[in-house]
Order: C-alpha cells, then structure tokens, then sequence
C-alpha cells in the first residue's frame, strides 16, 4: 500500500529578459579534480565539485549567475550536469573536461519569426566561415573580450530585433544589447540555462532529486505524513501505520528515528517505530488486542534529530469497532 507520487509540464515559447554576463564552452579542468563547494548568497545551492574550479576561474557569479539546481546525471543524455541561471555545465568523460550545453542552438529554434535588426554599416565586424555569420559593433568587442570563440561559439544568427531587445545567437548562448545600462554592461548574457531548465528537465530533475533520500544528521526540521491501513477496527483486524518523513524541501529523510504515543481513555502507551528506510519510510504494527471495543484511538507520531531534539510530529486518530 503505496501513498507517494509526482507531476509535470513543457515549455512553449522562447522570451527572455535577465541579466548576467558571459556563457562558456570548455575546460582544462578534469573531472577528477575535487575542490570545495562554494554555496551561493541567492539559491543557497553549492557549485558540485565537478564544476567548481571552473566556476570560480571563470567569472563565479558575475560570469555565471546562481547555480539553481545540484549536480545530477541528466536522462537526455547521460552526463553528469549542472544548471546555472545563464547554462548547463556538463562533465565530458571522454575528454576529461568541462563542457558548456548548446543553449544558443536550442534557444534559436524555438524562436518562431526571427525579425532582423537593422544595425550600422561600416562598423568593425568579423566573419565566420563555419557559419557564413559576421559578428560585430559591441556583440564583436564582448565576444574578442571574453574569448568568445572558445566560450560561445560561432554564431548562429545576425543580429535581431525580439521585441524591444537586440540579440544575436551563438551556439551555446545568446547575447543581448542593453542601451541604457553603463558601457561596460550593455552587452548581456541570457538566462539560458534557467529557461532551458524549466522547459525541458525540471520534472526529470525533481522525480530524481526527491527520490534521492537526505542523511538525518544536522536536519533540524521535517514534515510527518501518517495514515492507518483502516480508519475502523473490526473483531480480528490489526492496525498498521505507516510513516512517511519528509525535508520541507520534499526530500525523503533516512535513518531518523520516530516513536508513537497511542492515547486511549487518557492513557498513554508510547511504542518506539525504529528509524526510516531509504525512503523516509516506517511501516509498523500497532498493538491493540488490549483495547476495549468501541473506543476512539488517537495517534501521535514524533521524529527526533540526532541529539534528540524533536523536529517533527503530526497525529490522527481511529476506532476500534467489534
């Protein structure tokens, strides 16, 4: 008798307008390297040690913006991932390196009618064999600066106008003109990696990452699900509770214990449940061959921290009817 499940969703149209500044390709960096996590002010999520190095010697936030999920083996394609606000940094095994998601590539095609802009001529500009694209004006001096090549990619697109924002895409990312911001903040990065999070991975996210049970040292706060198998006892029935333990964020706690007190006719009876499974779960029998018929049995359930503290509870109640 199994009581948990989850739900889903897709993406429909490509806008975007957030700040943040540069989006990147590859590392020298290997898998291998372990180095501190580094958890950030605004998510409150640590950068996985795959990624961190290159995290931090790339720009940290300011390049990046906030990692918004934890590493996790991504269904579409295998690899180890993370997701920050502008991209998905992935480990590449073969390569031993870090490697940066094709967002720009992913992005452009689901824009429906791309509207070019109109920009100067006789500016600087380079081309770009690989695409027959030029890049130029300040997308060229943010792209020279930033090692764009390596970084981003070739482009993908000329510049173009979506709504009252100027663009152009490259590979893996897409860069925006912003007028009526400092100089050396007009050419921005989008947020990529969120809108690609949302629309295409955050229900496989969530199943797994909710399936992955949490340690119970250092939790200071659960929620507690219980049920009964039967609301009403009946002569030679058993009663079982089942119990459920959960972080607020919804993950499963493991190993945490829990106790019941079952209360009848203001007599207490404490039972100790023993701790949770890989799914915060306890399944217990309840004793009740010494209680009257027709009484009103109530229930209360307490889980405990590691020092004892108690951190969680919930109640219920149920008769014996025979």
């Amino acid at each position: 008798m199994d009581k948990w499940q989850v739900a889903s969703g897709k993406w429909a149209k490509f806008i975007i307008h957030h700040s943040s500044f540069l989006l990147l390709f590859l590392s020298a960096c290997t898998a291998a390297q372990s180095v501190p996590t580094r958890t950030t002010a605004d998510t409150g999520i640590a950068v996985a040690d795959e990624f961190a190095s290159f995290y931090e010697e790339m720009g940290g936030q300011r390049i990046f913006g906030d990692p918004i999920t934890e590493g996790f083996e991504a269904p579409d394609n295998g690899r180890f991932v993370q997701y920050f606000h502008a991209m998905r940094l992935e480990v590449d095994e073969a390569a031993q390196t870090v490697a940066v998601y094709p967002l720009g590539e992913w992005a452009l095609a689901g824009l429906e009618e791309p509207v070019l802009a109109a920009v100067p001529e006789n500016r600087p500009a380079r081309a770009f064999p690989e695409t027959d694209l030029i890049v130029q004006d300040e997308f060229l001096s943010f792209y020279d600066a930033y090692n764009g090549e390596q970084l981003l990619g070739p482009p993908i697109s000329l510049q173009l106008d979506e709504g009252d924002l100027r663009v152009q895409y490259f590979r893996n990312g897409r860069l925006e003109w912003r007028p009526e911001l400092p100089i050396d903040q007009r050419i921005q990065i989008s947020y990529l990696g969120q809108a690609h999070f949302d629309a295409e991975m955050a229900f496989s996210y969530r199943q797994n990452q909710f399936a992955q049970p949490v340690p119970f040292a250092g939790i200071r706060r659960v929620d507690v699900f219980t049920s009964v198998e039967t609301a009403v006892l009946y002569a030679g029935d058993t009663q079982t509770l089942y119990v459920t333990v959960f972080t607020p964020e919804g993950r499963p706690v493991e190993g945490i214990a829990a106790d019941v007190t079952m209360t009848v006719d203001n007599v207490d009876t404490v039972i100790s449940l023993g701790r949770t499974d890989a799914q915060g779960r306890i399944v217990a029998p309840l004793g009740i061959r010494d209680i009257s018929p027709g009484k009103q049995v109530q229930v209360w359930t307490a889980v405990y921290s590691s020092s004892g503290e108690l951190i969680g509870s919930s109640a219920l109640t149920f008769k014996t009817w025979w």
